[in-house]
């Protein structure tokens, strides 16, 4: 007896291991494998041991904040009850197969070394190929709209998830010591799928509502980026119709100067209104030329529109973009909220300072894509680590939640580096994109 319970901890611990190395995507360490094993089969001896069912909810519960933690994703917390929900199914189908062609009870099984290992062994070649299936389909349609998702969401399906698990556990654990029928079985194992179908079928109806919603708030903003992009256009174009309707007065004035050889006067008014005029041209100009690098409408035009209100509150805008940006592996939405918020705080603090400087950099270094965002800025006492953190802010009640949403969208990407720097009276924010 003291074997049986050594070893059927074991069993259920290496499925679950199973589950995670098919499920899991890229795979982990091999010592954090084994950092599962431990912690599924210590809680499950205790279970089995001392016939406590809770302890399978907190074992579930626990490994599955133990792989969000080692995967850095928060959707993976969905795996291990996932892998034991189907693990479940798998084993009462093994099960109810057996009782139909041998007559062999999960009583008989649960008291046999010999049936558990052959029950093991098959649940994992059945489950195996289920759930490299269900990892796939997850890739495929569900994990961008998973890592849209609100975290109080999330925790809504992980715990129907949890749920469903111990549910299933409870219904098909009621029968381990009974000698049941081949009917009483069947309605058994029909109540078990059926259970868990309804759980799915709840489930993706959620997914699917979040999903339609998001792409309908990415229709939008799309919608958003196109009109206000058309209206700097507009606004561009009347500038210029309106710098040619005052070109000829403008040479009027100064024929009548030179006419006059008021000299004097001619230079003071070239200074005060000529020049001015040619530098805040020339940089709007400078800043439309660069730009026409850009391939990607949503990303030309959050930046036009952030450089030409930057110009426009007598901002020193230096834009370097050398390369063509035909693609950037980032959500758009995601992209543009990440750069409004980067050039909205850098206007406003380099509007803070006596000379406003704001400097863009966008170009391609290998396979990846970079953007750097340095402004002028008055130092006022907090550490980078600081500014990033919710409701943090030196402007103010309302303010300091905008690095905060910046650096969850980031933490929900794989493929992007992204740092902070302060250097040389310069506030700098890099972000590679590969």
């Amino acid at each position: 007896m003291i074997t049986l319970y050594l070893i059927f901890p074991a069993l259920c611990a290496l499925m679950l291991v199973c589950d995670i190395f098919i499920l899991t995507h890229p795979q982990l360490s091999v010592k954090k494998y084994l950092v599962f094993f431990l912690s599924f089969s210590v809680p499950f001896f205790i279970q089995y041991y001392l016939s406590l069912s809770p302890m399978l909810l907190l074992s579930l519960a626990v490994n599955s904040i133990l792989l969000v933690k080692f995967t850095g994703k928060l959707y993976s917390f969905f795996y291990v009850p996932l892998g034991y929900i189907i693990n479940c199914i798998s084993i009462n189908l093994i099960g109810f197969v057996f009782n139909i062609l041998w007559d062999i009870s999960d009583k008989d099984i649960n008291a046999d070394k010999f049936l558990i290992a052959i029950f093991t062994i098959c649940t994992i070649a059945l489950s195996c190929p289920v759930l490299y299936l269900v990892r796939r389909f997850m890739q495929k349609y569900l994990i961008q709209t998973l890592e849209k998702m609100s975290k109080k969401l999330l925790a809504f399906i992980a715990s129907t998830l949890l749920l469903c698990a111990f549910m299933l556990f409870t219904m098909a654990s009621f029968f381990d010591t009974l000698e049941i029928t081949h009917r009483e079985f069947f309605l058994m194992f029909s109540s078990l799928i059926l259970y868990f179908l309804f759980t799915m079928c709840m489930l993706l109806i959620v997914l699917h509502t979040t999903r339609k919603s998001y792409e309908a708030r990415k229709k939008v903003e799309y919608l958003e980026n196109l009109n206000e992009y058309t209206r700097n256009l507009e606004m561009v174009y009347n500038n210029l119709r309106s710098f040619k309707h005052d070109y000829i007065n403008i040479m009027a004035s100064l024929a009548a100067y030179i006419d006059e050889k008021k000299y004097d006067e001619l230079e003071t008014f070239f200074y005060e209104h000529i020049l001015p005029m040619q530098k805040n041209l020339t940089q709007k100009n400078e800043a439309l030329n660069n730009l026409l690098n850009i391939n990607i409408l949503e990303l030309k035009s959050i930046l036009y529109t952030k450089l030409l209100l930057a110009v426009n509150q007598d901002i020193e805008v230096n834009v370097d973009i050398p390369d063509e940006i035909d693609s950037v592996h980032m959500d758009p939405v995601d992209l543009t909220r990440m750069l409004g918020i980067y050039l909205d705080n850098a206007i406003e603090a380099c509007l803070e300072t006596e000379h406003p400087i704001l400097n863009l950099h966008l170009g391609k270094m290998n396979q990846a894509v970079v953007f750097i965002i340095s402004n002028t800025f008055i130092d006022k006492g907090l550490s980078v680590a600081q500014m990033h953190k919710k409701d943090v802010t030196t402007k103010g009640e309302g303010h300091g939640i905008g690095l905060h949403n910046v650096s969850e969208i980031l933490n929900r990407y794989d493929n992007i580096y992204h740092e902070t720097l302060i250097k040389e009276n310069l506030f700098i924010q890099q972000v590679q994109i590969s």
